[in-house]
């Protein structure tokens, strides 16, 4: 049964339901005059009348009813219909449509609730489609280096000498990077990320062995890399390798936009309140404020402005997600050059 029929028949049950109420009244009263005349004629014919009137008010109340359900209902009906239709395009993947907002009651609250999750769903959707594009492009690229090399080695156009294989194995190792990468991202995405291993940590001696890694890299592409940092030990509960990998992540980044002369400084403080805090800065090119916001979706490099010097754009959403599954926050400033900045919760607070 559909809602305007049911709607139709509660409103005539109530309809009927106070006609015979109200027939019975009449049909009481009408009895009792008769019986209190002793039969007179003139008024048993009034009380005739009455019942008379009585059912005819009666039919006149049920047949009201009846055009007031249908009326009531069919409003409803059309009030209900465009949130049935976009609820069916939803469900067969169509996010486009929108209901408009007319009426501030239950129903205007519904079509605002709709409208907004067909903008998540929409959002969704389309970042879906970007990390499958992302996924296929990158993944493109060594394979189609892989692919030539092999098929000229097969065709005796060039040898397959020692220094070509070697050239060959590093293809294969930025596949299995890349791989591992969009692996760990999607876990991340679908809230299945393995449980982080934590032990005490000195931050600081994690910091300086992780600039003293980079600092031959830097010296060659002649970058001046500098490291500040405490000089006692600052030691938390954090998974060393979790945490270096997103470190890692940010100072690649920081790398890879940077033109040569420039500076990169890692710095690592204590906040006040006892939060660990790394700022990772350099004097690239920065990142404009009109994708800034987009800098953390994965794939994303914003190339147009900052030039196809970086990687996949999988560094700093992986970042991002590490620093967050140690309950800390990742922010970026790109207005003069670019600011990484992570926060961790305080030393002591949550375990860590």
């Amino acid at each position: 049964m559909t809602r305007e029929r049911r709607l139709r028949r509660a409103i005539l049950q109530a309809a009927g339901a106070t006609a015979l109420l109200g027939l019975a009244g009449t049909v009481l009263l009408a009895g009792i005059a008769v019986w209190q005349s002793g039969g007179g004629t003139a008024l048993a014919s009034f009380a005739l009348a009455l019942v008379a009137g009585g059912v005819l008010a009666a039919g006149a109340a049920v047949g009201m009813a009846w055009w007031l359900s249908r009326a009531v209902a069919h409003a409803l009906a059309e009030d209900l219909s465009p949130l049935l239709a976009m609820t069916r395009r939803m469900a067969h993947g169509d996010f486009g449509a929108r209901l408009p907002v007319r009426a501030d009651d239950e129903l205007g609250e519904l079509a605002y609730a709709l409208n907004a999750a067909a903008d998540d769903l929409a959002a969704l959707e389309r970042g879906r489609a970007t990390f499958l594009a992302g996924v296929a492009h990158d993944l493109r690229t060594p394979l189609a280096v892989l692919q030539g090399n092999l098929e000229a080695m097969l065709a005796g156009v060039v040898a397959a000498d020692p220094e070509r294989l070697a050239a060959l194995q590093d293809e294969i190792g930025r596949l299995n990077r890349l791989v591992e990468d969009i692996l760990t991202l999607a876990s991340g995405q679908a809230g299945a990320l393995p449980p982080l291993q934590k032990r005490a940590v000195d931050l600081v001696q994690l910091t300086r062995r992780l600039v003293e890694r980079f600092q031959p890299l830097a010296g060659g592409r002649g970058l001046d890399l500098r490291a500040d940092l405490p000089g006692a030990p600052v030691v938390a509960q954090v998974d060393a390798d979790r945490l270096d990998q997103a470190l890692t992540n940010l100072l690649s980044n920081a790398m890879a936009y940077t033109p040569a002369g420039g500076r990169i400084d890692v710095r690592l403080a204590v906040s006040p309140g006892g939060a660990p805090t790394w700022v990772v800065a350099d004097t690239g090119p920065g990142i404009p404020a009109d994708v800034l916001s987009r800098v953390k979706e994965p794939f994303f490099r914003g190339d147009e402005a900052r030039g196809r010097q970086g990687g996949a754009g999988l560094g700093l959403p992986i970042a991002d997600m590490w620093v967050r599954a140690h309950g800390g926050a990742l922010a970026v400033d790109g207005s003069d050059g670019t600011r990484v900045t992570v926060v961790l919760p305080p030393v002591g607070a949550n375990g860590s």
